[in-house]
């Protein structure tokens, strides 16, 4: 008899370390954006923010819906200037993006996420998140985002 494997698997339970460290370091910052006509709230930690300040040009978060053989979220980082952004405050911008992919080619998808084009029709402008989650952990930038 075999049994399930969910930490390896697509309903993989959440390490519950990190849960723990998510509880002791809340998302202290908050504010409300509108992008394509919707409210989106944008939350970030301590940590961010503490890095934010220490950011030249400061920090550009790119939300995407990425649509190929299956549909992923991601987030990527910028340095401000390079893309046009709704401002959060002055060291932080957010924008999204729904984007169909070239090909749908599991392994293309996910070495390079290869890019077909932007979605931009009516039903994809409102495929906004309404909620983002912006933390710096391990020297490294996270977000999250929520439907």
């Amino acid at each position: 008899m075999s049994f399930l494997n969910l930490q390896a698997s697509y309903f993989k339970i959440e390490d519950p370390r990190r849960v723990l460290e998510r509880w002791f370091n809340r998302f202290r910052y908050c504010r409300t954006v509108r992008i394509n006509q919707r409210e989106v709230e944008v939350k970030w930690t301590a940590r961010a923010e503490r890095e934010m300040r220490h950011l030249e040009q400061g920090l550009v978060v790119e939300l995407q819906l990425y649509f190929s053989c299956v549909i992923k979220k991601r987030a990527l980082f910028h340095a401000a200037g390079g893309i046009d952004a709704t401002r959060v405050n002055d060291r932080l911008g957010v924008t999204f993006r729904s984007i169909a992919s070239a090909v749908c080619d599991p392994r293309e998808f996910a070495s390079s996420y290869p890019q077909g084009k932007n979605l931009s029709s009516g039903k994809a402008a409102r495929m906004v998140p309404r909620t983002v989650e912006i933390d710096f952990r391990q020297d490294d930038w996270e977000a999250q985002f929520y439907y």
